[in-house]
């Protein structure tokens, strides 16, 4: 996959297997030369061994005996992953088949760059401030970021959404960098906390230097966030 973060180390490529396997997160499987797309779930690692359920629909069954390699995607926490194993063995008991794969070399780890919003440790505490219609500002923290828009934590009551209308905003980057752009503020909705509200925004007409910063910005917290996740 293009863009894609490569985890070769087997004990961390066997905590990402194991993560899909808890909770059970549906795969796309494909039998290598074959485009027929078939189901199936990771239910254990076994030390150099990826547990499978059987492929649905089952006519891929006698087709994974004979070909005995498999593709794999799904996502793991809004990204993208990619694997080829290989089948070592069929187990069978009380009627339910389980594969037992070989331990994949390496999994690719990819961002939906255009959709996915990387979420901002609340650790980092980077400030939005952004203007009121009355000439004010109001200071926010910074939740998520994607291209084209950023989710804000503001206090609740505070901030008032009027689709349309474009707010001047600056917001806080890592490395002490800042965004000043105008945003439209497109929805509200309430946290989990009564005194705060999440605030969603979208970015107005951010110039090519202006989305560098943000694609720039967006790599280095999904870069955090796998190497973060892969040591879990």
């Amino acid at each position: 996959m293009p863009d894609s973060e490569q985890i070769k180390d087997p004990a961390k490529v066997a905590r990402l297997l194991e993560r899909l396997a808890r909770r059970y997160t549906p795969l796309s499987v494909k039998v290598s030369g074959h485009e027929e797309r078939y189901t199936s779930c990771i239910v254990g690692v076994d030390g150099l061994y990826v547990l499978m359920d059987e492929l649905l629909p089952s006519g891929g069954h006698q087709l994974l005996l004979a070909k005995r390699e498999l593709e794999v995607e799904g996502k793991l926490d809004g990204i993208d992953i990619q694997f080829i194993t290989t089948l070592k063995r069929v187990d069978e008991q009380d009627n339910v088949l389980t594969y037992y794969m070989n331990l994949p070399a390496r999994i690719e780890y990819r961002q939906r760059r255009q959709a996915y919003r990387v979420h901002i440790p609340m650790s980092k505490r980077l400030r939005v401030i952004i203007d009121k219609t009355d000439d004010t500002v109001i200071e926010g923290v910074l939740y998520d970021l994607s291209h084209g828009g950023a989710g804000i934590i503001f206090p609740a009551g505070i901030i008032i959404v009027e689709p349309g209308q474009l707010r001047e905003c600056a917001i806080e980057l890592p490395d002490d960098a800042w965004l000043f752009c105008a945003v439209e503020l497109r929805y509200a909705k309430d946290t989990s906390s009564r005194d705060r509200q999440h605030i969603g925004a979208r970015f107005s007409k951010i110039s090519p230097a202006q989305a560098q910063l943000v694609g720039n910005c967006i790599n280095e917290l999904e870069r955090e966030f796998i190497r973060k996740r892969a040591a879990d």
